[in-house]
């Protein structure tokens, strides 16, 4: 059951509101934003926006980890991307969502209105600036998974995928390594478009080599 926040939001105390295009808004205009955003909890594997849906917001990831996927002619997933705190998710043009997003772990959202957020990006270039560089993030996502899926060794693809995800964290202030994967290894095969032994075999052997360290179940030292 998702847990909705909508009084004395104050967007001055966001903790990602650095990695923000709302960085850019001045003060005045963030407490206007204050009283039309709504904060949303989710549990783990929770569904936020179905193919289909009428564009009516967009979705700032405040803590939390959220999976994007389509879903295939026989009703299959196919998961396109990952998104962490400080990613954006909801494109804002097109009239309809073309995909569906689901959390991984808890998650808290900021959701804020379309109609309302255009006015900033209408008389805010630095925010118009980077609402596209967040959209261009959006879109690149399938571009990552095409690079990554370019490797036919197993092997490389997982590696990649860790490289990835080191990446994502360092973007968001975490640390290079350890690299903490909290989401399933279907979700990471279905990713990879391996079979889910495939992935396991591969870790095992990335292990072997010494490129990964298990830390947890869930956590690897990197060692590149």
């Amino acid at each position: 059951m998702k847990k909705t926040c909508t009084y004395n939001i104050d967007c001055n105390k966001c903790e990602i509101r650095s990695k923000l295009f709302c960085s850019k808004l001045e003060q005045v205009e963030l407490k206007e934003l204050s009283n039309t955003v709504t904060h949303l909890e989710f549990p783990k594997d929770t569904n936020i926006l179905s193919e289909g849906d009428p564009i009516t917001h967009i979705y700032n990831i405040i803590y939390g980890m959220v999976k994007v996927y389509q879903l295939k002619a026989n009703g299959d997933e196919q998961i396109i991307g990952f998104l962490y705190p400080g990613d954006f998710f909801g494109s804002h043009e097109g009239g309809t969502y073309d995909f569906y997003t689901q959390t991984i772990v808890p998650s808290k959202l900021c959701k804020i209105p379309i109609n309302d957020f255009e006015k900033y990006l209408q008389n805010n270039r630095p925010v118009y600036d980077d609402f596209y560089d967040a959209v261009v993030n959006e879109l690149k996502l399938a571009r990552i998974q095409i690079n990554i899926l370019s490797q036919n060794n197993a092997e490389d693809r997982v590696i990649d995928f860790f490289k990835l995800i080191s990446k994502k964290q360092v973007s968001y202030g975490m640390p290079q390594s350890p690299v903490t994967i909290p989401m399933s290894r279907y979700d990471i095969a279905n990713y990879l478009a391996l079979t889910t032994e495939s992935v396991s075999r591969a870790i095992t052997k990335l292990k072997n080599k010494q490129m990964l360290k298990a830390k947890s179940l869930n956590t690897f030292e990197l060692c590149l």
